[in-house]
Protein backbone atom coordinates (compact mmCIF):
# COMPACT_ATOMS: atom_id res chain seq x y z
CA UNK A 1 0.00 0.00 0.00
CA UNK A 2 1.44 3.45 -0.77
CA UNK A 3 0.70 6.92 0.50
CA UNK A 4 -1.39 8.73 -2.07
CA UNK A 5 -1.09 12.41 -3.00
CA UNK A 6 -3.63 13.47 -0.34
CA UNK A 7 -1.71 11.70 2.43
CA UNK A 8 1.52 13.37 1.35
CA UNK A 9 -0.19 16.75 1.11
CA UNK A 10 -1.68 16.28 4.61
CA UNK A 11 1.71 15.43 6.03
CA UNK A 12 3.37 18.37 4.29
CA UNK A 13 0.71 20.67 5.87
CA UNK A 14 1.54 19.36 9.35
CA UNK A 15 2.34 22.19 11.76
CA UNK A 16 5.50 20.51 13.06
CA UNK A 17 6.83 20.12 9.54
CA UNK A 18 6.20 23.78 8.79
CA UNK A 19 7.86 24.85 12.03
CA UNK A 20 10.95 22.71 11.46
CA UNK A 21 11.15 22.92 7.67
CA UNK A 22 10.57 19.21 7.01
CA UNK A 23 9.34 18.23 3.55
CA UNK A 24 8.02 14.81 2.56
CA UNK A 25 9.48 13.83 -0.80
CA UNK A 26 7.98 10.34 -1.07
CA UNK A 27 6.35 7.54 0.88
CA UNK A 28 5.44 4.09 -0.40
CA UNK A 29 5.83 0.41 0.44
CA UNK A 30 9.62 0.71 0.13
CA UNK A 31 9.92 3.54 2.67
CA UNK A 32 9.86 7.31 3.00
CA UNK A 33 12.13 10.15 1.97
CA UNK A 34 12.32 13.58 3.64
CA UNK A 35 14.32 16.77 3.20
CA UNK A 36 15.15 19.45 5.74
CA UNK A 37 17.13 22.63 5.23
CA UNK A 38 19.15 23.23 8.38
CA UNK A 39 18.74 26.95 9.10
CA UNK A 40 19.71 29.26 11.97
CA UNK A 41 16.74 28.11 14.05
CA UNK A 42 18.02 24.51 13.99
CA UNK A 43 21.53 25.30 15.26
CA UNK A 44 23.05 24.72 18.66
CA UNK A 45 25.86 26.83 20.18
CA UNK A 46 28.58 25.29 17.96
CA UNK A 47 26.87 26.25 14.70
CA UNK A 48 25.68 22.80 13.66
CA UNK A 49 22.23 21.20 13.77
CA UNK A 50 20.87 20.49 17.23
CA UNK A 51 20.33 16.77 17.80
CA UNK A 52 16.65 17.39 18.51
CA UNK A 53 16.18 18.74 14.98
CA UNK A 54 17.69 15.60 13.51
CA UNK A 55 15.69 13.42 15.92
CA UNK A 56 12.48 15.00 14.64
CA UNK A 57 13.52 14.38 11.05
CA UNK A 58 14.37 10.73 11.69
CA UNK A 59 11.22 10.12 13.75
CA UNK A 60 9.08 11.53 10.94
CA UNK A 61 10.86 9.40 8.33
CA UNK A 62 10.28 6.21 10.31
CA UNK A 63 6.65 7.02 11.08
CA UNK A 64 5.69 7.85 7.51
CA UNK A 65 7.44 4.73 6.22
CA UNK A 66 5.14 2.78 8.55
CA UNK A 67 2.00 4.74 7.65
CA UNK A 68 2.63 4.20 3.94
CA UNK A 69 2.25 0.45 4.59
CA UNK A 70 -0.83 0.63 6.81
CA UNK A 71 -4.55 1.03 6.10
CA UNK A 72 -5.68 4.59 5.25
CA UNK A 73 -7.58 4.94 8.55
CA UNK A 74 -4.56 3.98 10.67
CA UNK A 75 -1.91 6.09 12.31
CA UNK A 76 1.07 5.36 14.51
CA UNK A 77 2.80 6.89 17.50
CA UNK A 78 6.38 6.54 18.63
CA UNK A 79 6.90 4.27 21.63
CA UNK A 80 10.68 4.64 21.70
CA UNK A 81 13.60 5.50 19.45
CA UNK A 82 17.38 5.40 19.52
CA UNK A 83 19.72 7.65 17.55
CA UNK A 84 23.41 7.50 16.75
CA UNK A 85 24.85 10.81 15.57
CA UNK A 86 27.86 10.16 13.36
CA UNK A 87 28.96 13.62 12.17
CA UNK A 88 27.99 17.26 12.79
CA UNK A 89 25.40 18.62 10.36
CA UNK A 90 26.21 22.12 9.08
CA UNK A 91 23.63 24.58 7.78
CA UNK A 92 22.17 23.40 4.47
CA UNK A 93 20.27 20.41 3.19
CA UNK A 94 19.99 17.05 4.92
CA UNK A 95 17.82 14.17 3.72
CA UNK A 96 16.41 11.20 5.58
CA UNK A 97 15.10 7.86 4.42
CA UNK A 98 12.94 5.66 6.60
CA UNK A 99 12.03 2.02 6.17
CA UNK A 100 9.96 -0.55 7.99
CA UNK A 101 11.83 -3.49 9.46
CA UNK A 102 8.81 -5.27 10.96
CA UNK A 103 5.12 -4.48 10.44
CA UNK A 104 3.11 -6.32 13.06
CA UNK A 105 -0.60 -6.11 13.87
CA UNK A 106 0.05 -3.71 16.78
CA UNK A 107 3.75 -2.82 16.72
CA UNK A 108 6.01 -1.51 13.97
CA UNK A 109 9.82 -1.44 14.09
CA UNK A 110 11.48 0.98 11.67
CA UNK A 111 14.84 2.56 10.94
CA UNK A 112 15.98 5.78 9.32
CA UNK A 113 19.19 7.32 8.09
CA UNK A 114 20.00 11.03 7.65
CA UNK A 115 22.57 11.91 5.01
CA UNK A 116 24.39 15.01 3.88
CA UNK A 117 24.85 16.02 0.24
CA UNK A 118 27.40 13.62 -1.21
CA UNK A 119 26.02 10.70 0.80
CA UNK A 120 27.84 11.02 4.14
CA UNK A 121 25.71 9.49 6.93
CA UNK A 122 24.99 12.05 9.65
CA UNK A 123 22.72 10.01 11.95
CA UNK A 124 20.92 6.68 12.10
CA UNK A 125 17.92 5.68 14.19
CA UNK A 126 15.70 2.77 15.08
CA UNK A 127 12.26 3.11 16.57
CA UNK A 128 9.23 1.22 17.79
CA UNK A 129 5.73 2.50 16.99
CA UNK A 130 2.24 1.53 18.06
CA UNK A 131 -0.50 1.32 15.44
CA UNK A 132 -3.95 2.82 16.05
CA UNK A 133 -7.15 3.54 14.15
CA UNK A 134 -7.87 7.20 13.51
CA UNK A 135 -11.25 8.38 14.76
CA UNK A 136 -13.47 10.58 12.76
Amino acid sequence: MSADAEVLARWNRCGWYGLTGLEVLSADETGSRFRMTVADGHLQAYGTAHGGSLAGLLDAAMALAAIARMDPDEGCATIEMKINFTTPVPPGEVTAEGRVLTLGRRIVVASAEATLPGGRVAAVSMGTFTRFREEG
